[in-house]
């Protein structure tokens, strides 16, 4: 059961050893040092330091703020596997409790959280799910311009992608979060001015963009990170180590793994209208039953401007890259793979309801690699594909976002998605196609109903590869 897009092009990737980590690693640190390493720096970052609001509707107890949640929905799919030769349709019910407990003194912040979340298929109980997630987040705020955190996380789900990242990072953690143009989003999605008073609700999409295959799995994840902001310019540097256990291992795809990542943000304002970023990571995949480890990295630098009339944009160029070692003794191979990556984005604000964003990316990947690999390509943007780092590809994808406020209750968001996937040295073309859009409609403060319809497309020349799935959701979501 699962999608079968890519389960024939299998590739592996072995490295040639410890220098190999030493100069990606001197890569990823020359990266950190001009102070210009942040996708989004802060508008004004002098401004940066004030507490965020707190919503005086939350349930305290003993200096705690609780935020439950709870959420129902209903689904309905004709591919939710998004398999080209056996499609699994038809509805589905869930329902996700969830509770998030924050204490703070202004120093100090501690995040308590967990939730579940069980899936119900009708005419197909042998996919239902019941999965869950907890963990904790502590912050420590040294000064208004030094922040520290530290976050712990397990994971149990019942669906798993296809192929698994090839660098690990941690999973966002449902704090309170102070928003670049000063409101406040709190744990549970609730968006509130610096007075206090509520301005909206953050509804992510629900439904999957990639392949799926029953096999449930447990994740537990901890990093580190921190946070300096200076004069005119930001870095951010974070650190995860993560465990991925498989209940089933028969799929070479679906292995248990220790990883390991590197993450650094970072920009530095140029002066009153451009600023300059770079982003970069680095991550080392060990599967258990083979030994072999995977290391990957994806490094990028580039220009971009505040809003400028009704626009804002974006530039960078970049590297990534793997290579793969084996046990001394294996018989198994090493290669490597890498190439150039670049794209942009436009931002454009119509009206100041109305907020639309255009990407393009172009990301290339040589491989010399021979052997299996369970691990995919690091692809920016909304996609519905997959990519092994062991398949040489030319890939460009170009993206349409659009953000609108319809009414005081009502908003909607549309994004459309094309990857164009090119093998290299091989006749295979897929063509990618996603589209998602979503209505949300908020009856009172603290209760929202979402509708999500979602396409996904792969047409290919190569055989078993073309698939379609059409998803709707309908939910609604109350907070306590």
């Amino acid at each position: 059961m699962g999608s079968d897009i890519f389960m024939r092009y299998r590739g592996a990737i072995r490295s040639k050893g410890l220098g190999a980590r030493l100069f990606f690693s001197a890569l990823l640190l020359v990266a950190w040092i001009p102070l210009c390493l942040a996708q989004e720096p802060p508008l004004d970052v002098a401004k940066v330091g004030r507490l965020p609001a707190r919503d005086p509707n939350a349930i305290a107890i003993e200096g705690w703020l609780l935020y439950p949640t709870l959420r129902v929905y209903s689904q309905f799919s004709d591919n939710y596997f998004f398999s080209s030769t056996r499609p699994i349709s038809g509805p589905s019910f869930g329902v996700t409790p969830s509770m998030t407990a924050e204490w703070s003194n202004g120093i100090h912040t501690t995040t308590l959280f967990g939730n579940l979340d069980r899936q119900q298929y009708p005419t197909h109980n042998e996919v239902n799910t019941l999965d869950g997630r907890a963990g904790f987040a502590q912050k420590y705020e040294a000064m208004r311009d030094l922040i520290f955190r530290v976050n712990g996380d397990y994971v149990h789900q019942t669906l798993s992608s296809s192929l698994q990242s090839s660098i690990q990072t941690a999973a966002v953690v449902p704090t309170t979060i102070l928003l670049p143009d000063g409101n406040t989003q709190l744990p549970n999605g609730t968006i509130i001015s610096p007075t206090g008073q509520v301005v909206g609700q953050a509804n992510p999409a629900i439904g999957s963009n990639i392949p799926l295959l029953v096999n449930p799995s447990d994740r537990f994840s901890g990093s580190v990170s921190v946070d300096k902001i200076f004069n005119r310019g930001i870095v951010s540097l974070s650190a995860t180590a993560n465990r991925i256990e498989y209940e089933n291992q028969q799929n070479s795809f679906s292995q248990n793994t220790w990883s390991r990542s590197f993450t650094e943000n970072a920009g530095v304002w140029l002066g009153p209208l451009f600023y300059a970023y770079s982003n970069g990571s680095i991550g080392t995949v060990t599967t258990d039953a083979t030994s072999a480890s995977t290391t990957s990295y994806r490094i990028v630098g580039g220009l971009g401007t505040r809003q400028f009339g009704l626009f804002r944009g974006s530039i960078y160029f970049g590297h990534q890259g793997s290579q793969s070692s084996t046990p001394a003794g294996s018989l198994q191979t090493s290669g490597s793979a890498g190439g150039d990556v670049y794209g942009a984005a436009l931002t454009y604000y119509p009206t100041p309801v109305w907020t639309l964003t255009g990407t393009v990316d172009r990301t290339v990947n040589v491989s010399s690699l021979t052997s299996a690999t369970n691990l995919a390509l690091t692809l920016p943007g909304i996609s519905a594909v997959q990519v092994p780092l062991g398949s040489s590809t030319q890939i460009a994808s170009v993206s349409l976002r659009s953000d609108y406020q319809i009414a005081q209750q009502w908003f909607t968001t549309a994004q459309l998605g094309y990857t164009r996937i090119e093998y290299i040295n091989n006749p295979r073309l897929d063509n990618s196609w996603l589209f998602n859009t979503t209505l949300r409609y908020d009856i009172w403060r603290d209760m929202s109903l979402t509708w999500e319809y979602r396409y996904r497309a792969i047409f290919s020349n190569f055989p078993l590869a073309t698939a379609t799935s059409n998803y709707g959701m309908m939910g609604a979501t109350y907070r306590f």
